[in-house]
């Protein structure tokens, strides 16, 4: 794949997000921040760009599932890292505009999705039936679609906290543990660690969490630093943040 040199460095700014893709759908913390603080109209505008023109390649090319599955990351990291931000960032001042951008987001997320079922739907015949609980008979994913599956989690995650508690959304939440978990099955350590730092947050909200679930979200975390090993300090820093605010006598780092 060919870059231009502006479109090289969104596709950076991209990767950097990885890892903290499942952090961002059910906590504040972000890592756009700095960005935000400093050039938000110009970050934000830019990788905006970038987006429209991923969705538009997908428009034009509906049975193409790898142009499908870029334009599903490109929404999904776009609506987490600039718009669910600001309507973070404004709903202790400004509730109504917050929501406003929720609601912005929640939409971009609703495409994401679809364009990331489409995606495997075109790589797998029976991908509908058992995503939606239909058949249990599982697609046979390869170390290729982990790809597929990781960033269409993210965007039903996103979908999921943008609605804020639209129940709609909040009982497609099992999806995401079953697209996860079968990208784990394949390859757990995929792209050092971030399948099983997304587990980490997912472990804590999913509908059948076990009751000993902090510290199954605890061995997700020391095995995700040891996938990337231990030289993810942004997912160090993020969980750590998690950890102090809700774990704070349980989690030893």
């Amino acid at each position: 794949m060919s870059f231009t040199n502006n479109n090289f460095t969104l596709d950076i700014f991209s990767s950097r997000l990885y890892f903290l893709l499942f952090v961002l759908i059910f906590y504040s913390c972000s890592p756009t921040i700095i960005l935000l603080d400093n050039k938000p109209d110009l970050v934000d505008s830019g990788y905006e760009f970038y987006v429209n023109r991923n969705v538009k390649k997908a428009n034009s090319n509906p049975n193409n599932p790898n142009i499908l599955i870029n334009a599903c990351k490109s929404l999904t990291l776009h609506s987490f890292g600039f718009t669910m931000e600001k309507a973070d960032r404004m709903v202790m001042t400004d509730y109504n505009d917050s929501m406003e951008l929720y609601a912005k987001a929640n939409s971009s997320f609703s495409e994401a999705v679809n364009y990331g079922d489409q995606s495997l739907s075109i790589k797998f015949t029976n991908y509908k039936d058992w995503i939606s609980g239909i058949s249990d008979e599982k697609p046979i994913f390869k170390k290729d679609d982990i790809f597929f599956l990781y960033w269409t989690a993210g965007a039903y995650g996103g979908a999921i906290k943008s609605s804020k508690g639209d129940p709609n959304w909040i009982i497609q939440l099992p999806k995401i543990g079953k697209l996860l978990e079968a990208a784990i099955e394949i390859d757990p350590n995929w792209n050092r660690g971030s399948l099983l730092g997304a587990m980490i947050s997912y472990t804590m909200i999913r509908h059948d969490a076990p009751n000993d679930k902090e510290l199954v979200a605890k061995e997700f975390f020391k095995n995700a630093l040891k996938a990337s090993n231990n030289l993810d300090i942004v997912l160090t820093f993020q969980c750590t943040s998690f950890i102090c605010i809700e774990f704070k006598s349980l989690w030893v780092l």
